[in-house]
């Protein structure tokens, strides 16, 4: 459905985006995400035809919209963008700011479309109202069905969560989620948040530095990272330092089979908390070793336990383990630490710039 070719878009010194490749299948929800200034919003905007690129190229449903020499204008592109501030018109009522981006209908063809769209978000009962009336949740719905109104092909959303509270953007961005897929409506996103990401999106573009990293569905970006940056960016992780002996990588939790990497070579481990297990015995194919409770942090529902290496308490060299509910230990306690193999992760330790 939509096609990008090794876009490149710089401002004046500052390459912004580097080559950004991917596409989106139709009634496919993909989701850009990454850490600010990464170019999310700006390879949005190119996408809308905001902003023209250096070089690359832009397909929608097979039609060339951006390339050298061409620049399909933004209203001739068929996209529909859902703005992270919604951008209602306060003196227009819901049906109105709905009605909106209808201009080329018939009276009848615009009510009966607004009263779809009314209909498809549930909101029927407050066509009359102005913005100012309407909760964050409900102006974010009527700013979706302003968006979806003129039937786009493609319908982009710029952090329309950014601006709910935590409970509410639970709630509605799981109805955006539920309206979009009842309606087959292909979706680009962009987030900064790897959970919202991953609870939206059919596939995830991870960038970094006006770069795409890796490409996938949450459950590949999450179990199979292709670099440090893109484990770290789902949630927590250990770093072990290890080092390449023949077979075997050494870390300070024990040996782990190599994967090609040279004899000697300085490997960076990552281990995610929830792959860390604690017990009085050691379990099968795993990382196992004896360590000692530091710390233990009650948070929620489950508790963070640091653990350390050596005979020291307050030892440098440690690793956190997640463990459901409350901890049961001491200060000082010994115990045997598991690490599931499968849910470890090995790239070549970086030198620090």
């Amino acid at each position: 459905m939509l096609k990008l070719e090794n876009l490149s878009l710089r401002f004046d010194d500052h390459q912004i985006i580097r080559g950004v490749s991917f596409d989106v299948g139709d009634g496919e929800l993909v989701c850009l995400l990454g850490p600010s200034g990464c170019g999310k919003t700006t390879t949005l905007r190119l996408i809308a035809g905001f902003e023209r690129p250096e070089g690359g190229t832009i397909k929608i449903d097979n039609e060339v919209v951006s390339a050298p020499g061409t620049a399909v204008a933004p209203q001739k592109r068929g996209v529909g963008f859902l703005f992270q501030d919604y951008a209602l018109f306060p003196h227009l009522t819901v049906a109105e700011n709905i009605a909106y981006g209808l201009p080329d209908q018939t009276k009848d063809q615009t009510n009966q479309r607004t009263g779809e769209m009314l209909s498809q978000i549930r909101m029927t009962a407050h066509a009359d109202k102005y913005p100012h009336e309407l909760s964050g949740g409900e102006q974010q719905r009527v700013a979706l069905a302003r968006a979806r109104a003129p039937r786009p092909r493609l319908l982009l959303l710029d952090e329309p969560f950014s601006g709910l509270d935590t409970t509410l953007r639970t709630k509605i961005r799981r109805e955006t989620r539920d309206i979009l897929k009842e309606q087959g409506v292909t979706a680009i996103m962009v987030t900064h948040d790897p959970e919202e990401a991953m609870l939206m999106a059919d596939r995830i573009v991870l960038m970094r530095n006006g770069r795409v990293v890796q490409t996938g569905s949450p459950r590949e970006l999450y179990n199979e990272p292709v670099d440090a940056f893109a484990a770290e960016f789902f949630g927590d992780v250990n770093h072990l330092e290890g080092v390449v002996d023949g077979e075997w990588i050494t870390t300070e939790a024990g040996q782990i089979p190599n994967k090609n990497y040279p004899d000697g070579a300085a490997i960076d481990v990552l281990v995610r908390p929830d792959a860390i297990s604690l017990g009085s015995e050691e379990l099968e194919n795993s990382l196992s070793k004896q360590v000692h409770v530091c710390a233990v942090d009650y948070v929620g529902g489950s508790s963070h336990v640091r653990l350390g290496f050596s005979e020291e308490i307050d030892d440098a060299e440690h690793i956190t383990a997640r463990h459901p509910g409350p901890f049961d230990a001491a200060i000082g306690d010994r115990l045997q630490l598991n690490i599931d193999q499968t849910k470890t992760f090995t790239f070549p330790k970086l030198e620090d710039v």
